[in-house]
Formats: structure tokens, sequence, C-alpha cells
């Protein structure tokens, strides 16, 4: 009988198996992952550079990130937080850094630098790694467990670790029937939004470096940079959009209202302040080729030409009726989705193991003694900017400083 099975090659599969070895370096381990690699979003992540963590010190700020899993990972960071995460990594030699928004990442720019540390980190006598190693299902026996795979295969074990990830269909908790769990209906999180028939295709790949997303008829919004692409919207305000309003857009099958504003530090009536008093102390110059704001010109150009100021050879020419639209549109632009898109490789799902039935201190089944779940196989999830990753983490330590009590 094995001491533990971890189900998942990811980063919460791999950083426990890490942790359990550490403690307990004799250990009797197999990881199972159902596809031919391992590791496959902290390759991918962060442009193939993996964004570890995020620079936020405070565990009470940094639950805030967390559209679900707030308040249940207070109790999680308390053991395992962001600090720790970076002393984890050093043991490696690998040294975290942090960029200008908080996200961090390894001194190399790239993955392999924490795969590598990852990989090394789960070496032991006892531990073995299986690929092309798909669970069926899972069930009681005495002293703990027995791994059914499909390939017919049954594995004995004392405990058994589900970081398996996120299941888009939910069709992936489904070796888990044997236990009724409530499953939280995985739907999409961290995607871009598409607009059919998109009015500014000619801006694609333009940068708006602060702007408000809002989803109209809501209380949903946020500010931060947002890149026009050739099929709608993305960019760190949209994708932290999209995360918090996850389920409700499902709801709406993804056809929704959403507006920009381009100029979220100022109100409406200073917006159109600012463009009648530049009309009267420029009367000559051309409505279109004035910058009276910190916008792309790109971006005021395509302003101008949809509330008509471009029409005019000069700001004398221009009514009052032009400019009040003018500053309805750099305040509230409004756009029609239908759709949504991956946001690069990056696929994040919202749902999951149920926080309810899940101990939030060692991350073990409040039902079933030797079954645990870290990472996105729970109902967590974060904003982009590594709060993903800080989750796996964290709840790895958990369950596995809780595993290696058991392991003789």
């Amino acid at each position: 009988m094995k001491d533990l099975i971890i189900i998942g090659g990811g980063a919460a599969g791999f950083f426990a198996a890490s942790e359990v070895l550490r403690q307990k370096p004799n250990a009797r381990i197999i990881l199972l992952e159902k596809t031919g690699k391992i590791l496959s979003k902290v390759k991918i992540s962060g442009g193939g550079r993996c964004n570890v963590t995020h620079h936020c010190f405070d565990a009470e700020r940094l639950i805030q990130f967390y559209p679900r899993g707030n308040p249940w990972l207070s109790a999680v960071f308390e053991r395992f937080h962001v600090e720790d995460t970076l002393n984890w990594f050093k043991r490696f030699g690998v040294t975290i850094v942090a960029e200008s928004d908080g996200r961090m990442f390894p001194d190399t720019n790239q993955s392999q630098t924490i795969i590598d540390a990852m990989v090394k980190g789960a070496q032991g006598k006892g531990f073995l790694l299986r690929l092309h190693a798909a669970v069926k299902n899972i069930s009681s026996v005495d002293e703990g467990f027995a791994v059914a795979l499909e390939n017919g295969e049954v594995i004995q074990t004392q405990q058994v670790l589900v970081a398996s990830g996120g299941s888009p269909t939910g069709c992936g908790f489904s070796f888990l029937s044997e236990y009724r769990f409530t499953i939280v209906p995985p739907v999409p999180s961290l995607f871009t939004f598409n607009v059919p028939k998109h009015p500014w295709i000619d801006l694609m790949g333009l940068s708006i470096p602060r702007a408000t997303v809002g989803i109209i008829n809501t209380d949903l919004s946020f500010s931060g940079p947002v890149l026009v692409t050739h099929w709608g919207f993305s960019g760190p305000a949209v994708l932290k959009l999209s995360a918090f309003g996850a389920r409700l857009l499902h709801n709406q099958q993804y056809r929704y209202s959403f507006y920009l504003d381009l100029l979220p530090d100022l109100t409406i009536s200073e917006v159109e302040r600012a463009m009648v008093d530049f009309q009267t102390l420029n009367p000559k110059k051309k409505p279109d080729q004035s910058m009276l704001f910190p916008l792309p010109k790109r971006m005021w150009e395509k302003i101008c030409e949809e509330s008509g100021l471009s029409l005019y050879f000069n700001w004398a020419e221009a009514g009052k009726r032009k400019i009040q639209e003018a500053a309805r549109l750099l305040k509230k632009r409004v756009f029609q989705a239908e759709g949504k898109t991956t946001y690069k490789e990056e696929f994040v799902t919202s749902g999951g193991i149920h926080l309810d039935e899940v101990n939030n201190k060692t991350c073990q089944s409040k039902r079933f003694s030797g079954l645990f779940f870290a990472g996105e196989v729970l109902d967590v999830d974060g904003i982009t900017g590594g709060f993903n990753f800080q989750a796996a983490w964290s709840t790895a330590f958990c369950a596995s400083a809780e595993i290696v009590k058991k392991v003789k």
C-alpha cells in the first residue's frame, strides 16, 4: 500500500509531492497525470515566464483578489503566504522578483526555472510519476483508498490528494462520484470580450493605459489597462471583470452590454468643460488633431470621428451638441458583447468542490479522512496576476502538512 497518491501533475500536485518528500524523504508516493505532460500551465503562464505569485503580503488584502474563495482562503494564507512562496523557491536557488504592476516572476524570466525547481523537489526513493494514467474512480477500503485507473489497474493507498485542476465540462469530477461531493458547476473565468462587427477594428493592437470597464445594469466594473483586439477587448481590466462576472455572464450566455470609460479620473462635466475651454483658447485648431486628454492619438481621433468633431476644420465651427456627444463617448462608450475568447492559453474555471465540504486549515474533506484537495479543483479562483498559482501553492502546502502526519 502506498502512503499517498496524488491525482494531477500540475502546480498543486508537484508542490504537495515536494513538501511531503521534504519532510518524509522515503514516503511512497505515486503522482498520476492523465496526459503526457506535466506542469503544462506553469510552462505557458505569463507568456512562458511563469507568473509565480503577486507582490501582496497582506493576507486580508490578498483574499480580495479571489472572486471565489474569499474568505475561505484566510486560514489557508495564514499558514502559507506570498513570502513563504518566495522562500520555498529560494531553497532551490530561484529568485522571484516583482514588476511594477505587482506580478512576480523568476529572475530568469523563464517558466522552465520554476518547472525545474518543482521537479527537483519531487525527487525521492519512493516517488513515482506516471503519465497517461487517467483515474476512473476512487473508493474506500480498509485503512485507505483504492484508486482505479482507466486501464483497469487498481492501486491502494492510505491517502489521496486530488489536484486535478479545473474541469470545463464538469466531467472531470466523475471519479469522485462515490463520495457525492457537492460540485459547484464549473464555468470559464479570465476571458476576453468578443464584439461582433467590431466598430473599433481599425484600432486593433491599441493599448489604453487606464480605462474603466463595466457591465451595464450591474455594479461590476474594473479599472486598468485595456487592449483593443481584432475580436473585441482584452487587457487586465477586462480579465478582472470577466473573473468577478464569470457566473453572471455565463448565465447570460455571454450576451451583454458593457461600457468603456476612457477618462475614469474625470467627470463628464469636467470633460465637457475641458473641451469648451480648449475651444475658446484654440478656435483655429482642428479638433481631431488636438490632444486634450491622456489618450493614444488614434483613440482620440476615433472619438472625434464617432462624435462628428472630425467633420470640422477648426474648433470655432464645432457646436455644443458635438462636444457633449464626444464627452459622452469618452465617459461611456457602449459595446455589445457576444461570446468570449480564452485569454491566450491560460484557461481558468470558476467552480469545483464546494468549500463547505473542505477544511480550510488542512484542505482535507470534512467527511472522509485522508482525502485532500488542492488547487483549481476547489471552488477557488483568482484574477490574473499570479493569484491562482498562489492559491495552488498555499492549498497544496496545507494539505501536505496534514498528510505527513500519517506517513510513517
